[in-house]
Order: C-alpha cells, then structure tokens, then sequence
C-alpha cells in the first residue's frame, strides 16, 4: 500500500556564506517523523510567485499538510502594530503560508500546524496574537523559550473531550517549546477551539469544532517524535490522509 503523501512547508532565507543566496530548506526533523508515521513528506518550496491553480496542483498531489515553524506574522494583518521583539517572516513565505493554508482549509485537507503553523490557522481565520508573552500577567509564569538551551519542557493540560486527548491517550503531556507568542485567547481563529492549555493560560493546542481533521499544535511534536504522545499527533495525521485518499476519513 503506498504510503499517503504529507506536503511539508519549507522556511525561506539568505543562506550563508560571502554571496548568500536565497534557499528554501527544513528541519529534518520534520521529515523522519512523517517517515516514521508511515507517510511520505513532500517538500514545498516557497515560490517566488504563485496563483490558486498553482496551489491546488500542489494540494491535489497531497494527501495531508503540514504548516511547520518560523518567524514571527506581520502584526498588521490582525490589526496591530510591530511589537520591538517581533521578527516577521520573509513576505514571501508568510504569502504562501497564509494563502495555502487557506486553500487546504477550503478543500478540507488534514493538516497538521505547528508554532507558527498554529499561528497561521488563527489568523488566517481571523484570529489574533499577542505578540511577546513575557508581557503578559502571568501565573505561574512558564517558560515558552529558552533560546540558549533548546527546548523549554512544560506541561500542557489537554481537555477529556478533545480529538487531541484521544490521539495522544491522555489529558496531561510534556511538550517542547520555543515561541515568544501566542493566541490571543480573546479572539481565537473561527471555528477553532481549545484543545490544551499551558499552566499559565496559553492556548497551546486548537482543533476545529467540526468533523474533520484540523489540529494546530504550539509546542514542537517533531523534537520529541521518539517518545509515543508526540509521534501520534503525527500518526493520526498519516491515518487521516490515508482515510481521505480513499475516501473514508471527512
């Protein structure tokens, strides 16, 4: 049986060097934990330019998405100004991530969003950001980032009834961490809700309301695929894009 096909965002950049070059690229990390769910990752390059039709040919060949992380959104597109500790995306990645989540979003591909990947699914669905949460009051107070040291590990509560809770077998998890943002928790995307908070409030895991597979994750599931609750976020992705290849999952 061939395996489903899982498209994978790439970052976009200047590469190093004297005369750096522009290049599209992504953790591997990424990649060995769809493999080692059973899919098959296909990288997408962010284009210099693109239209719908070039969208859906990309999205007709995928049986699953996943929107990886990144960089910071432009403020402006929820209707803020740049906060000094904002770094926002290249245009041309953040056109691309935004425009195809929204086209996968319309056909109903599951997708699978992680940190910035669970920003984009707010915002392009009209949600908000708060965009340094060491402004915010908080307690306790939870590491969300530790630059200097990797991963920051904290614990996520996850609610009994979430499609989450099922995937991962229970209602309390450790997760690795790197953001310095979140989802403003008063203007959530539409039709997403919680689905996991950290001790503090953060929103860190969203699903959609409806029957279909649509699972925005902010912690990073990849960094941590050796370990069963975080490799099933990504097995019950490749089992969905199964189930929708054929025709059996919504």
């Amino acid at each position: 049986m061939a395996r489903p096909a899982i498209g994978l965002t790439c970052n976009f950049g200047p590469g190093s060097g004297p005369s750096p070059r522009p290049r599209c690229y992504l953790n591997a990390e990424y990649a060995d934990a769809v493999f080692g769910a059973g899919g098959l990752p296909l990288l997408l390059p962010v284009p210099a330019d693109f239209d719908d039709a070039l969208l859906d040919e990309w999205l007709s060949r995928c049986d699953g998405l996943i929107l990886t992380g990144g960089l910071d959104l432009d403020p402006a597109l929820y209707g803020q100004t740049r906060h000094p500790n904002t770094e926002t995306l290249p245009a041309r990645r953040q056109r691309f991530e935004l425009d195809l989540f929204c086209r996968a979003d319309a056909r109903r591909v599951p997708m699978l969003c992680i940190c910035l990947g669970h920003q984009v699914a707010h915002v392009a669905r009209g949600g908000a950001l708060i965009q340094h949460i060491d402004d915010l009051p908080r307690s306790p107070r939870v590491a969300h980032s530790r630059a200097d040291e990797g991963n920051a590990l904290h614990a996520v509560a996850i609610a009994p009834d979430s499609r989450l809770a099922a995937i991962v077998g229970g209602t309390r998890i450790d997760v690795p961490s790197r953001h310095h943002q979140c989802v403003d928790a008063s203007r959530p995307g539409r039709g997403l809700r919680t689905a996991a908070l950290a001790p503090d409030g953060v929103i860190e895991a969203s699903e959609d309301m409806n029957d279909r597979f649509l699972l925005s994750v902010q912690w990073h599931p990849e960094s941590l695929a050796d370990q069963p609750p975080h490799a099933a976020l990504f097995t019950a992705l490749v089992q969905s894009a199964a189930g929708r290849s054929t025709g059996l999952a919504p």
